[in-house]
């Protein structure tokens, strides 16, 4: 009779830890992508593994070779869906207070059976695309500038020679 209690407690007790854990609360895709990319900037890697999908983990040896080197990073809209989540994303090149590179992007994050994980293929390559777009944007900024200055110089030395001809 002892021992038929003992085992209905201890079935109890495991049945009761059983439904805590499923009843866990599921991180929010915000959670894990900061999760992430602080996992990226601690240089730990095996979270970093562990909170990005199973399919896209190989992309991690991008982050890894040093290619992708943030030292802090800001999320900014979250866009939800069923299954996906996309997080704009600004990683930073030095810390909090130094002058950096801002490098744009969108974190990607999946719905799966084991709660949200990032999306390493889509993440790098939003990111990537977003960086050569804010170079062409520079050196297209950089290029009107000079040709504006180029412009006024060409205008001035016009005037100039224009006024020498006449004296």
């Amino acid at each position: 009779m002892m021992k038929k209690q003992g085992f209905t407690f201890i079935g109890l007790f495991l049945m009761v830890m059983f439904l805590a854990g499923c009843n866990a609360k599921e991180q929010s895709p915000e959670a894990v992508a900061a999760d992430f990319w602080q996992a990226v900037i601690d240089q730990d890697m095996e979270k970093a593994k562990a909170l990005a999908s199973w399919d896209s983990v190989d992309y991690l040896k991008y982050i890894r070779s040093g290619q992708l080197k943030p030292e802090r990073y800001e999320l900014g809209e979250v866009l939800k869906g069923d299954r996906t989540a996309t997080i704009e994303t600004m990683l930073y090149s030095q810390p909090q207070g130094q002058a950096s590179v801002k490098i744009p992007g969108r974190t990607v994050l999946l719905s799966t059976e084991h709660g949200w994980r990032v999306d390493l293929k889509e993440t790098i390559g939003s990111t990537v695309k977003e960086t050569v777009g804010t170079v062409f944007d520079q050196l297209n900024n950089f290029m009107q500038d000079g040709l504006k200055g180029l412009d006024k110089q060409l205008s001035e030395s016009m005037k100039g020679f224009d006024k020498q001809l006449s004296d």
